[in-house]
């Protein structure tokens, strides 16, 4: 029997996974496009903005673009009004740009010097987008910030950038990210002979106006794990749906200082707050998923982790 879910519900990633974690209510709300109760604070806008602003500029730098041409390319990506600043977290446009010019600095006196940026089918493995397809029509996607190579040892490398405006960090933050372990799904691909590659964190103090790295080795014994997980979401979601119930964890109606979006109407049902796809915005949605760079199947993957282990074994 075919599948009634939904097709946005089997529809993973990285910030989904956590939203389901979270609470698996909201990441039905969520998926669904649930009317939000609550409307997207301008403090909130204006710090989403800054974290995309700043990836981009330091992947046009990669990719060669000059100071000029990055700032008008971060003009036209900025959607806040361009005076909007967050005073809190020290996050506004201007401020980007700030943090940009930092950046450039940083690699004009030597950072990653020895490293360059791969490419893929002629194009820069910059924003490199992949999918997996999971059982019962269920894909899991993501975007890797940058692949980098060093030119001398042929050494493999995932630059992911990060913006916080916490004065400390902890390697506790990112160590055991699953979107880190993630990634190896594009290096697979890539470098198909490698098994470990590292991951270096750059990550931007707003209130510091500065950078912090934090570089983690991942091998494909954490990425069995990580199919593991990736398929008991899949087994979860497939309950959900069975039993017609997502449970709700009240104990995350309240993060990060703000209640949840759904706060006031997640009690009602669900068919009173979404409606279904229409069949225009369902082959709008299953075209811009045919569209990532690297797809592969989780039954590849599995079999070429078997074969990575084997060898190990060896």
């Amino acid at each position: 029997m075919a599948s009634t879910t939904d097709i946005r519900i089997k529809s993973l990633s990285y910030s989904g996974r956590l939203s389901l974690h979270e609470c698996p209510r909201k990441y039905q709300l969520s998926r669904l496009n649930a009317e939000k109760q609550l409307p997207e604070d301008f403090e909130s806008s204006v710090t989403f903005a800054f974290g995309h602003v700043v990836g981009l500029g330091i992947q046009l730098h990669f990719e060669g673009a000059t100071l000029d041409q990055i700032i008008w390319r971060l003009v036209t990506f900025w959607e806040p009004d361009l005076f909007a600043e967050n005073q809190k977290q020290k996050k506004s446009f201007w401020l980007a740009v700030a943090a940009i010019q930092n950046f450039v600095s940083m690699r004009e006196q030597g950072f990653l010097s020895d490293w360059r940026l791969v490419y893929v089918d002629s194009k820069p493995a910059t924003e490199l987008s992949f999918s997996i397809a999971l059982p019962d029509g269920y894909r899991y996607r993501g975007f890797v910030d940058a692949v980098l190579q060093h030119y001398k040892t042929g050494e493999v490398r995932v630059l992911e950038v990060k913006t916080t405006s916490t004065a400390n960090l902890n390697p506790a933050q990112y160590k055991n990210s699953a979107q880190a372990i993630g990634y190896s799904i594009v290096l697979d691909q890539l470098f198909p002979s490698i098994s470990s590659y590292d991951v270096l964190y750059l990550v931007y103090k707003t209130k510091e106006l500065a950078y912090e790295t934090l570089q983690f080795t991942k091998n494909y014994l954490q990425r069995a794990l990580w199919l593991q997980e990736l398929l008991l979401d899949v087994e979860l979601l497939q309950l959900y749906e069975a039993r017609g119930v997502y449970p709700q964890y009240g104990e995350s109606c309240y993060s990060f200082y703000r209640e949840c979006e759904y706060m006031q109407t997640c009690t009602l049902a669900t068919e009173h707050l979404t409606s279904p796809m229409t069949a225009t915005e369902q082959a709008a949605f299953i075209e811009k998923e045919s569209k990532y760079q690297i797809q592969v199947s989780i039954i590849d993957l599995i079999h070429t982790q078997l074969t990575k282990d084997s060898h190990e074994t060896n």
